[in-house]
């Protein structure tokens, strides 16, 4: 028997979104983030469990800033996959691993790409209402560990094989819509007039802004560097050091005859895990913290699934009308790069210039660990709101299913 509860609260809108955050309440403030190297698939990441990974950013965070873990009320773990049997443990064993005390809660989240903004959503809920005064935020995948399924092994088969499936693949995959999420992309391409020219050239300067990034110093700052007996790993390992748009458009479309989406062009399939620090303003204060940012407002919506990659559109337009703000008052965009084709499409809806947009490179060059990315995203773009002495920035992304989901904060 199913049991189906329907909750309307004052603010609730009945199209399809939803405010999240609200705007009374305390302020909220991210006082850091960390993250490891994204390592490939298969690479050097592929054995560390996907809490491990958290727990290696997480606990670098803590010691950068000096936060006091047993003020810790809660901690929010974002992910996907659940490639090991202890991530369905993630929050709570997230807590343990980083020594907080035992009455530490811990909880998973899960919205799928949208899983990292979805927990700062819910974390800066919990304080701007007082039920918390310091959250840790966690979010990790590990897709060379994701499982292949046997079915029909435990009770026997009486005729024929067993059932398998690779729940990597089946994973990026919308079972609902029976899409892949490389098709949602190319349906955007169409309605959007991308080319492959257009992905292809968008695709090669994300490689090339990220290389920049490294060059300059940038990125290094929010990588921690994990090492032990078998590895050392300190760089993302999806990023291309030499490429070149010529090797780029060689590329063959991979879900389409004619189409767009190249495995040049779609985000890279990587390990990683980071960690995000939240407190309440009193608490910053009180406890003599450095915080980078504050969280202002945060939207999610629902759209048609088989234009997923859409879905940053409205969850954006969500949050410029509740704030009385225009694209062109936004300093800075960090939206995830699933496909270059998607990116393409929503920058031309929502008219981003070249220098608003993931101008340290995205998940294209870098790669997308799902849980991940979210805080990634966020984490990056405060650090860009820091360097560049901006004011307001957005994170978003697109969501299989057909979600979209954003976030806006402020520099402090």
């Amino acid at each position: 028997m199913a049991l189906l509860i329907i909750i309307l609260t004052q603010g609730h809108c009945l199209q399809g979104r939803q405010i999240l955050i609200g705007t009374k309440g305390r302020r909220v403030f991210i006082v850091g983030g960390k993250r490891t190297p994204f390592g490939k698939f298969g690479g050097s990441l592929a054995s560390i469990t996907p809490v491990d990974l958290a727990a290696y950013a997480a606990k670098s965070l803590l010691i950068e800033t000096k936060a006091n873990p047993e003020d810790i009320d809660q901690v929010l773990f974002a992910n996907v996959l659940p490639s090991t049997t202890d991530t369905f443990y993630g929050g709570r064993h997230l807590a343990l691993k980083c020594g907080l005390k035992i009455t530490t809660p811990g909880v998973v989240v899960n919205r799928l790409c949208g899983s990292g903004i979805q927990a700062l959503i819910d974390g800066a809920r919990l304080i701007r209402h007082a039920e918390a005064e310091m959250i840790l935020i966690g979010g990790a995948e590990n897709m060379s560990m994701a499982p292949h399924l046997v079915y029909g092994s435990r009770f026997g088969t009486k005729y024929g094989s067993l059932v398998t499936k690779d729940m990597l693949l089946d994973t990026l995959t919308d079972q609902y819509a029976q899409i892949p999420m490389g098709m949602t992309a190319e349906n955007l391409a169409v309605e959007y007039m991308v080319t492959k020219e257009e992905s292809d050239k968008y695709a090669y300067e994300s490689h090339l802004k990220a290389n920049k990034a490294y060059k300059d110093g940038l990125i290094q700052p929010e990588i921690i560097t994990i090492k032990n007996e078998k590895i050392e790993c300190s760089k993302d390992e999806h990023l291309r050091e030499e490429i070149s748009l010529a090797e780029m458009q060689k590329l063959k479309p991979t879900f389409k005859k004619d189409g767009t989406v190249t495995a040049g062009s779609a985000s890279g399939i990587v390990d990683g895990g980071a960690a995000l620090l939240l407190a309440s303003e009193d608490y910053v204060k009180k406890n003599n913290l450095t915080a980078i940012a504050e969280i202002i407002d945060g939207a999610v919506v629902g759209v048609e699934p088989s234009k997923m990659g859409i879905g940053p559109v409205p969850a954006i337009k969500e949050i410029l009308a509740r704030q009385k703000k225009t694209v062109s008052e936004i300093d800075l965009f960090e939206i995830n790069e699933a496909f270059a084709t998607q990116v393409i499409a929503c920058k031309k809806s929502l008219e981003i210039r070249d220098d608003q947009l993931n101008i340290w490179g995205g998940a294209v060059a870098l790669g997308h660990p799902l849980g991940a990315t979210g805080l990634k995203i966020t984490m990056t773009l405060a650090r860009q709101l820091q360097h560049f002495k901006k004011d307001y920035g957005i994170s978003s992304a697109c969501i299989g299913g057909g979600q979209g989901i954003a976030l806006l904060i402020k520099r402090l």
